[in-house]
């Protein structure tokens, strides 16, 4: 079964101080949601405060995002969270402007796979997690496909769905071809203003055909599909629980 989370940078806004985290893990967890992926936290909450904060509203975390750079310049302070947290997942995103070539591609495909290897020695899985800028045509190949063909089976594709629909990718044919590699996905809707501008929505109200990606979502035994909306036209709380009662509602509980 997928198991339904909230990406907490979401509510980045309401993540700012101690007291603000803690009033927002209490409102994620009155929702319903009970798992999250951290990202976007001020660095000045302390990170044992984020502890307390998770075991007392009954959330787990099972992972953090942050761009590549980031993860890399602060390796052993991003295990050490995940150590405190339980956190499983680590999450980078971006490809760098250096690899942006079909020669640096393969050789960002190298340096995920040594990131990969020491992470697994940490009891860490590591995810990419490709956003429509990162996606370039090279030939006949993809930035995407060549990181994935050149990457070892344990390293991992966290899909965006919103993200690959917008890199002109196939969401299905994507779940499928990273099966068994894609344990976590993140489900975002929206649709385009008439200016070209995106406008994020709740799941289920934007222009995305939920219904398929939410079987293949399922079929193919992904673990975690969290929800995720980075701005609102309406209380943010409110659009995330709207997201949450239509996941459910379809399957992903």
């Amino acid at each position: 079964m997928t198991k339904l989370g909230l990406q907490i940078s979401s509510v980045k806004k309401y993540l700012q101080t101690p007291e603000d985290v803690l009033e927002s893990f209490r409102k994620v967890s009155t929702i319903g949601y009970d798992t999250i992926q951290i990202q976007w936290i001020n660095p000045e909450v302390p990170t044992d405060f984020i502890q307390a904060a998770l075991k007392e509203t009954n959330l787990k975390c099972i992972g953090t995002q942050d761009y590549y750079d980031v993860v890399i310049e602060h390796l052993d302070e991003v295990i050490e969270m995940n150590d405190l947290w339980g956190g499983t997942y680590i999450t980078v995103s971006g490809l760098p402007e250096r690899y942006q070539s079909y020669e640096g591609c393969l050789e960002y495909a190298k340096e995920l796979n040594k990131l990969s290897e020491y992470l697994e020695t940490k009891g860490k899985i590591l995810n990419f997690h490709p956003r429509q800028k990162d996606v370039f045509q090279y030939g006949d190949k993809n930035s995407l496909e060549i990181i994935f063909e050149n990457t070892r089976n344990e390293f991992q594709f966290l899909l965006d769905i919103y993200q690959i629909i917008h890199s002109g990718l196939d969401p299905i044919e994507w779940i499928y071809k990273v099966q068994g590699r894609n344990d976590v996905i993140h489900f975002k809707d929206g649709v385009e203003e008439t200016k070209g501008q995106q406008l994020l929505m709740p799941v289920g109200q934007g222009s995305i055909p939920w219904k398929p990606i939410f079987e293949a979502t399922i079929e193919t035994g992904v673990k975690y599909a969290f929800a995720e909306q980075e701005t609102f036209e309406k209380e943010p709380f409110q659009c995330l629980k709207e997201s949450y009662d239509y996941l459910v509602m379809n399957g992903i509980k």
